[in-house]
């Protein structure tokens, strides 16, 4: 390597989307990897080039971008999500709008999963089978892969030789830290081998990385402004597939808590992704609760979210971020149950489902006002331990980071 020359930590996740915690993950790596700074440049991809700066994310290269970039010494890290058993149909599907998505999905019921998922893959320019399962092999010049941060439930519904391909090229990289109980017993359960750290998800740091003052100073006047005249608030989020078939019940719950509390509701959306699309529910829920409730507006940034979810006096919704960025600012939080277990796998695994268990939809405002009652030191309790962990994780990254 010549002299003077800087190595690249490539940060890799589903940062090509408005997805509040994915476009976390650069944020969160580039600020909690800071002690690596005189020895590695930071640069991020998605699967697709995307600039999302309008809302605070960092922009990023594309997949076919990382393959070219890719330098001797480099480290290539997978930095979060649910993205240990993703498929490149499932993610080009998240990158279209409602037209695109449908026509896309007929063309995998008219013709078969394959040939749309060989498809996808070809859009967007990958050379391994699944997007964010990636080997040393994959790059021309000798690199190290890590994974921090990562959840895969979907693994366990895979066929067996799929299965191996993932666990196989686990194997060889040099650091494999989860999120979850679940993630980490399928991947033993494939591997008993594989060597596998389990740790809080790194969205956990949030308040140390960037504190509520400064994610004050960071959101829009307009969304300050909301907080402040606000007062005291209760802050729901939920995507649209859910909100659709909960619509009535929605709003007789949220009537219920408002009138019982005394605090307004803010909507905050976390999605703008197919099929979630959480702003598109909340901003027409809005509308239907009158003056009891706000909406985030459609310019939100992730600060702006944040900042929100860290300011009011509850949390409510479907978002494993929501939740954990709420809980992280000692806020309590009811976790909504959905088909998707892995916000429930999640709460399990920081044993919390005792205390914030998941709620069906017509008990939100009897959980809502038990977790308002709940001791707010032990709040503050369960969350420190919950940091601690996520920062003790984040450290042991970094020293791998600098060991190679």
């Amino acid at each position: 390597m010549p002299i003077g020359h800087r190595r690249h930590l490539r940060v890799i996740c589903s940062c090509d989307r408005y997805n509040y915690g994915d476009l976390l993950f650069p944020l969160i790596s580039r600020q909690g990897l800071a002690a690596i700074g005189d020895d590695y440049e930071i640069a991020e991809y998605g699967l697709v080039p995307s600039d999302l700066s309008a809302f605070g994310a960092r922009p990023s290269r594309g997949m076919k971008d990382l393959y070219r970039d890719v330098e001797a010494g480099d480290v290539v890290l997978l930095a979060g999500g649910e993205n240990l058993a993703q498929t490149w149909f499932a993610m080009h599907l998240s990158l279209l709008d409602q037209d695109g998505a449908g026509q896309h999905v007929r063309l995998s019921e008219r013709f078969g999963s394959s040939l749309a998922e060989w498809l996808s893959r070809r859009k967007m320019g990958g050379g391994q089978p699944f997007p964010y399962i990636l080997g040393p092999d994959q790059f021309r010049e000798p690199v190290r892969v890590m994974y921090n941060s990562m959840g895969g439930w979907p693994l366990r519904h895979f066929q067996p030789h799929k299965q191996k391909a993932i666990t196989d090229s686990l194997q060889n990289a040099s650091f494999v830290s989860v999120r979850d109980r679940e993630s980490a017993a399928i991947l033993h359960g494939i591997d008993p081998t594989l060597k596998v750290r389990l740790a809080p998800d790194c969205v956990f740091l949030l308040p140390e990385l960037f504190p509520r003052d400064h994610l004050a100073e960071m959101a829009s006047p307009a969304v300050r402004e909301l907080v402040r005249k606000t007062g005291d608030f209760i802050c729901f989020q939920c995507n649209s597939p859910y909100g659709d078939a909960n619509r009535e019940e929605i709003k007789r719950q949220l009537a219920i808590l408002a009138a019982r509390s005394g605090m307004r509701i803010v909507l905050a959306p976390t999605a703008r992704i197919w099929p979630f699309e959480d702003h598109v529910f909340l901003t027409a829920l809005a509308g239907e609760l009158g003056n009891s409730a706000k909406v985030l507006p459609a310019s939100a940034t992730i600060y702006d979210v944040a900042y929100t979810l860290a300011s009011g006096r509850l949390f409510c919704g479907t978002s494993l971020h929501g939740v954990i960025t709420a809980l992280a600012h000692n806020v309590p939080f009811v976790p909504l149950a959905t088909s998707d277990p892995k916000l429930g796998n999640n709460i399990e695994s920081w044993g919390l489902q005792d205390s914030f268990p998941m709620a069906a939809v017509a008990d939100l405002a009897e959980q809502g006002f038990r977790a308002l009652n709940l001791d707010r030191a032990w709040i503050s309790d369960q969350a420190e331990g919950l940091r601690s962990a996520a920062r003790d994780n984040m450290r042991q990254l970094e020293q791998a980071i600098l060991a190679g």
